[in-house]
């Protein structure tokens, strides 16, 4: 089954001219601009405190206000895509990033810039899914593999290059210009997204849902600041056990709505689908926790546990980053070569034990193989996350893919968040109360993910040598008779 390919009015008999590869390029700047968001201002927050004359303990919801609004705006975006159109959403999007950098760059108090970064986080969320579904909606599926590929890279060089450019630009000129320069590549996107992306023959008319919104973004919030305060080690725990039961009974609430509305937000029928079940929940969500906890887990264990510098584990963890990029360009020849099952069966427990192997790692340890083995890891991680990104949506119906889109960074939010919060308790856990973590502790941790990281090989186990194949073109071989 291949996507649909939206295009303009051809006369009868005439093919429909191939969509533009300033399509994808377009989604790829909107990624890089979202990706850069959420990293740039790290290096640059304590020259924004000294701007705006505020406390460094505070500093840190110039980064949660983006992550929050991003959260709340994924819900919106398939009601989006199916009322206005990719392309009139996506320009919205656009527009929303784009005055959101400005209000940041122009902030004359800490609230004001609070502020302005939730109007970002807003514009980048939605940004990220629309892209998505622009792609999809644009080119069959045999094509998008390595059209994603080339996406992803975009995004994964905004979060790379985040610290450098901040602190460069902080630096030498002003931490304003870490928002300023959204300007111009925003302005390319929305010109660009305006002349070439789809649009729908007619608007679906289809209504917002309210509840739905209300319950998927409230229940995703209490959960993010749930997972936080159950790794920060000293917060209340009444406190921090009525966050999580509160996410946990508002989701669950979410899920019960949904399935029972006619028109939802957020379609949790799509997880009827085998391939997007195993892809992003069984499968796919158990293994993004897993390997999600390594960025987390990793900078700490050198700094804290070998006693280096911020700048020598930076540099260190950094190399996960090249290593997920050196393997991207090959994603998909080793999909068509081997298809989903057999890259998946065969790349999840050399997964879990490269997480697990961190627990190998000694202060003495020759740095180039910390390097080297810090490499490896990003090249085999990336294999995982591409491999299930792109099965989650091969058995998608074209009718339903911007419903999918939503769900999809939804459950993905999900991972990566319980992914942060369950490692970080865990440290705590085997640390105690009251003390630093030593290089011990991490060792038990990264065994229990790597661990945790194997389980979804029984999902995918599931999986047949078919399934994918419209995505990853393999070629089944018959036997012989």
């Amino acid at each position: 089954m291949s996507s649909e390919v939206s295009g303009p009015a051809v006369g009868i008999g005439q093919p429909a001219p191939p969509p533009s590869f300033m399509i994808p390029v377009t989604v790829a700047c909107g990624n890089f601009m979202t990706g850069l968001d959420q990293n740039v201002v790290v290096t640059a927050l304590p020259g924004i405190g000294k701007s705006l004359g505020e406390a460094p303990s505070h500093l840190g919801l110039v980064l949660t206000a983006y992550v929050m609004s991003l959260i709340v705006a994924l819900p919106a975006s398939s009601w989006a895509a199916d009322r206005l159109g990719p392309r009139r959403a996506y320009c919205i999007a656009v527009g929303v990033f784009a005055l959101g950098s400005v209000l940041c760059g122009f902030a004359d108090s800490f609230w004001a810039l609070i502020g302005a970064r939730a109007l970002q986080g807003l514009g980048g969320g939605l940004m990220g899914t629309l892209g998505q579904v622009v792609i999809l909606q644009s080119f069959p599926r045999d094509r998008t593999l390595k059209i994603n590929t080339y996406i992803t890279l975009a995004s994964q060089t905004g979060p790379m290059v985040g610290p450098l450019v901040g602190g460069a630009l902080t630096t030498y000129v002003s931490w304003r210009w870490i928002f300023f320069i959204n300007v111009p590549i925003a302005l390319f996107a929305a010109l660009s997204a305006a002349r070439l992306f789809p649009k729908p023959a007619k608007p679906t008319g289809l209504p917002f849902d309210l509840p739905g919104f209300l319950l998927i973004g409230s229940g995703m919030i209490l959960l993010v600041l749930g997972m936080d305060a159950l790794g920060s080690g000293d917060a209340v725990g009444w406190i921090i056990a009525s966050e999580l039961a509160g996410a946990a009974v508002i989701l669950a609430l979410a899920v019960s709505y949904s399935l029972r509305a006619s028109f939802p937000l957020i379609d949790f029928r799509l997880l009827s689908i085998r391939t997007f079940r195993i892809a992003m929940l069984t499968g796919g969500g158990l293994d993004t926790i897993g390997l999600g906890s390594i960025m987390f887990l990793l900078p700490l264990l050198l700094q804290i546990g070998f006693g280096m510098s911020a700048v020598r584990a930076g540099s260190l963890t950094f190399l996960v980053a090249f290593g997920s990029i050196s393997l991207r360009a090959f994603l998909p020849l080793i999909l068509n070569r081997f298809g989903f099952r057999r890259v998946l069966v065969t790349n999840t427990p050399i997964a879990a034990a490269l997480i697990a192997g961190f627990a190998l790692f000694r202060a003495d340890m020759p740095l180039w193989l910390m390097a080297g083995y810090i490499f490896v890891f990003g090249s085999f991680r990336t294999l995982q996350w591409g491999s299930t990104g792109n099965l989650s949506y091969s058995d998608v119906p074209p009718e339903r893919l911007s419903r999918f889109s939503a769900l999809y960074y939804v459950l993905w939010q999900l991972a990566v968040t319980i992914s942060i919060g369950q490692a970080s308790a865990l440290l705590s856990l085997f640390a105690g109360p009251g003390t630093h973590a030593h290089a011990s502790d991490f060792r038990i941790v990264f065994v229990i993910e790597g661990l945790l990281t194997l389980t979804a090989l029984l999902a995918y186990r599931r999986l047949t040598p078919q399934d994918g194949i419209n995505v990853s073109g393999h070629k089944l071989v018959a036997p012989m008779e």
